[in-house]
């Protein structure tokens, strides 16, 4: 029982790590490239792939529309680019 207990704890606290390096801004899009799936944020390069995104799909984004995005923090600080979102919707 002990063994299960630990392996859950480890399983939620490594879910709230995960969690934590995520990051989200918001702001209008420039430099969509439909058929690489990019487009710029504030002068950064981002992708979202169609089947690892929620919400808008990179397809569907208008240029100079404002959007808030999630994305992983680790890929923004390692100065990888494109940076990996996770989440696009729609600003009013």
């Amino acid at each position: 029982m002990r063994k299960i207990l630990g392996v859950a704890v480890a399983g939620a606290v490594a879910l709230m790590a995960n969690v934590a390096f995520a990051d989200s801004e918001t702001g209008p899009v420039s430099n969509i490239n439909k058929t690489a799936n990019t487009f710029q944020m504030h002068g950064r390069t981002f992708t979202a792939g169609d089947m690892n995104v929620v919400g808008v799909k990179v397809g569907d984004l208008e240029e100079g529309k404002t959007y808030r995005i999630t994305f992983s923090n680790a890929d923004a600080v390692s100065g990888k680019s494109p940076i990996n979102v996770m989440t696009i919707t729609p600003e009013n």
